[in-house]
């Protein structure tokens, strides 16, 4: 079945286009101020490790090629075939959760299994199953319409889905990026108008589970009690958050000027990956951090502003990967500065490393994807993928 593309007037098609520029206006924005603020962050920790001050980011730009890639990439492929091929990938993706457990194919790394090893590098599972398991939200919540907004009952399915690969991600021992992926798609739930009973049943099994799952582990424990007591664990994690924030008050309003802080030096362990924002408030301040929440608010209001117009499945992936992106960066920075307990998630577009950037590029590629579609028709019911959850009403 052809699907009919949904035009518009001269007037709105102008209006997105400047939405468009928008965010691929601040996308690029944040991710040049992420890549100068990473390169000064990790300049005394490639000098320490006698790999030269440039190190890391000569590394870092290498991997914005492929990156770039996987942008163009994401934000070309059809939406209508991608729905067509959500369950498929709904399935591969979650096998692929499982790969680490494998012997000679898992690689533990520090006590954990999230990696498997492809001979040239190695491939973390749980990176491809957060925006897939996005889709795949969007595609089901955008599928059942006006009865997932009038019966709590018709999301449980994609929930089981969703807790299922948040499950497997926290056996590899990654709770941050399980309990992420889990946050990232309950927010597609309330965006789709999920009745308010749900999100309390939900609250009510996930507090307990949460729980749990940081007293059953010691380092997770101490963290929180790091968090809670600032003087519980002076010379692990808080030792870490401490100098954070002390990073972050030295800046004072103007900064040190880039490539002039101290704390980079050796007081912050990591300072190019997980706790770089500390480095970058050293050095540009206050306005520093004005300027970064800035052009995010604009990136979201660009986002928002032309999601809203679109057809309901366009309309969640858009913001589906908004909210992923936006947890991540709420929650890295609340970590820095000292508003949440340490944990592993990396600040996109800032963070050092491969992963972090084609999940971001990845995530923007697939936004852009969905702000550039007009629109099109439901799927026949003969082209549905292979895990619906139910009967669908859209």
């Amino acid at each position: 079945m052809a699907l009919r593309i949904l035009d518009g007037s001269t007037a709105q098609r102008r209006d997105g286009e400047g939405s468009l520029s928008g965010f691929l206006g601040s996308f690029s924005t944040l991710a040049l101020m992420g890549f100068v603020a990473m390169w000064s962050a990790s300049s005394g920790y490639g000098i320490r490790m006698n790999q030269g001050a440039s190190h890391f980011a000569l590394r870092q730009a290498i991997f914005f090629v492929p990156a770039i890639i996987v942008f163009f990439l994401s934000s070309r492929i059809p939406l209508e075939k991608l729905r067509t091929l959500i369950g498929p990938l709904t399935l591969i993706s979650l096998i692929s959760l499982l790969l680490p457990f494998i012997p000679g194919l898992g690689i533990e790394i520090n006590g954990a299994r999230r990696w498997i090893n492809l001979g040239i590098t190695n491939f973390q599972p749980s990176e491809l199953w957060k925006p897939v398991v996005l889709v795949y939200t969007a595609h089901i919540m955008a599928k059942k319409g006006e009865l997932i907004r009038r019966s709590a009952w018709e999301a449980v399915f994609p929930l089981l889905v969703l807790s299922f690969g948040t499950a497997i991600i926290y056996l590899q021992d990654d709770f941050s990026t399980s309990m992420l992926a889990l946050l990232a798609g309950i927010s597609l739930f309330w965006i789709a108008g999920v009745p308010l009973r749900f999100f309390l049943g939900v609250f009510i099994l996930l507090v307990p589970a949460a729980i749990l799952m940081i007293t059953s582990s010691e380092y997770r424990l101490i963290r929180v009690l790091g968090y809670i007591i600032p003087d519980y664990d002076p010379h692990g994690m808080n030792y870490q958050v401490q100098n954070s924030i002390r990073a972050i008050m030295s800046g004072e309003f103007w900064g040190k000027g880039l490539g002039l802080g101290t704390r980079k030096l050796g007081s912050i362990p990591e300072v190019q990956s997980d706790f770089v924002f500390a480095a970058f408030a050293e050095e540009t301040g206050l306005l520093g951090v004005a300027a970064v929440f800035a052009v995010w608010t604009f990136l979201v209001y660009s986002v928002v502003r032309e999601a809203r117009k679109k057809d309901a499945f366009p309309q969640y992936l858009a913001l589906g990967m908004l909210a992923l992106l936006s947890i991540q960066f709420l929650v890295n920075i609340g970590v820095v500065s000292g508003f949440l307990p340490a944990t592993g998630i990396a600040l996109p577009f800032f963070s050092a490393g491969g992963s972090s950037l084609m999940s971001t590029a990845l995530a923007g590629g697939v936004i852009f994807n969905a702000l550039r579609t007009r629109g099109f028709e439901a799927l026949a019911p003969g082209e549905e993928e292979l895990i619906t959850g139910g009967n669908d009403n859209e």
